[in-house]
Formats: C-alpha cells, sequence, structure tokens
C-alpha cells in the first residue's frame, strides 16, 4: 500500500521578495511559459545548461506541490566576464527562472534580480555585468509574450 503524499501549497512572490526578486504572472500553463521561456533563452544566445523539476523530486520524497519547472541558464562568455571581475561571486551563476502554478490556473515567473544580487560584491564590473543581465532577463521575459497569444 502506498503512503499519501504530504501536500504542500506555494506562495505568491511576497513583498520580502521583492526587494531581490522579480516577477510575471500569466494564464498560460507551466509547460507553456517553459517551452516559450527556453525560446526566449536560446534565442538571446545563451546556454540553458539544465531544467529541474521540483514537483517530480518532491514527490519521490513523500510530498505533493504544484506544477513546478526551475531553468538554469548562462553562457561561457559571462561566466569569464564574471570570473574576470570578481571571483568570489562563481556562486551567481548560472542564472534561474522559476515557473510555479497555482491551483487558479495561473503561472508565475520568477527570477533573481542579478543586477541586485551582483552588486553586493562592491566591484564595479560585475556590477554593470549584473544590471546587463538583468536587463536581458528582463528582455528575454518580455520577449516570450505570456498574455497567452
Amino acid at each position: 500500500m502506498t503512503q499519501a503524499l504530504q501536500p504542500v501549497a506555494f506562495s505568491r512572490c511576497g513583498s520580502a521578495a521583492t526587494s531581490f526578486q522579480r516577477s510575471v504572472t500569466s494564464s498560460l500553463a507551466v509547460e507553456e511559459v517553459v517551452a516559450r521561456l527556453k525560446q526566449g533563452i536560446v534565442a538571446a544566445d545563451l546556454w540553458i545548461l539544465h531544467e529541474i523539476n521540483p514537483q517530480m523530486l518532491l514527490n519521490r520524497g513523500g510530498f505533493a506541490i504544484g506544477p513546478a519547472r526551475q531553468v538554469l541558464f548562462f553562457h561561457p562568455r559571462l561566466m569569464t566576464r564574471l570570473l574576470a571581475a570578481d571571483s568570489e561571486a562563481l556562486l551567481e551563476a548560472p542564472l534561474k527562472f522559476a515557473v510555479i502554478g497555482f491551483p487558479d490556473s495561473a503561472t508565475e515567473l520568477r527570477w533573481i534580480d542579478p543586477g541586485k544580487a551582483f552588486a553586493r560584491y562592491g566591484s564595479p564590473a560585475l556590477t554593470e555585468l549584473g544590471n546587463e543581465l538583468a536587463g536581458l532577463c528582463e528582455d528575454i521575459v518580455t520577449g516570450i509574450n505570456l498574455e497567452g497569444t
């Protein structure tokens, strides 16, 4: 007999997270947002490094969550700039988008603001790269049309 999974609910992006995260909401299904997101990442000349399925992983651990995916992305040309600016910032790469599905059929796309994350190191070159990456993330999200048309 299989044991019931323990449900765990997602919360919406809250006020504390807005100081360092960005988010947009869509009526598209999680899988459609992920597909468009991957197309946008590739179109921005970045590499998709990995896709994580937290729903599947938590299920294996005995927990039930709604649909969720994490898409990790970066590019070697960006990594060399990051390392040259401040190798302590290695932990900031790769960048990641999280796509979360809610019971009301809304899908939320979230990501850490690289401009804010990279600025913490106090390196002008790293701050510049972080701001550039923040703009790139915004361009990807804007370009993938999450309105559903």
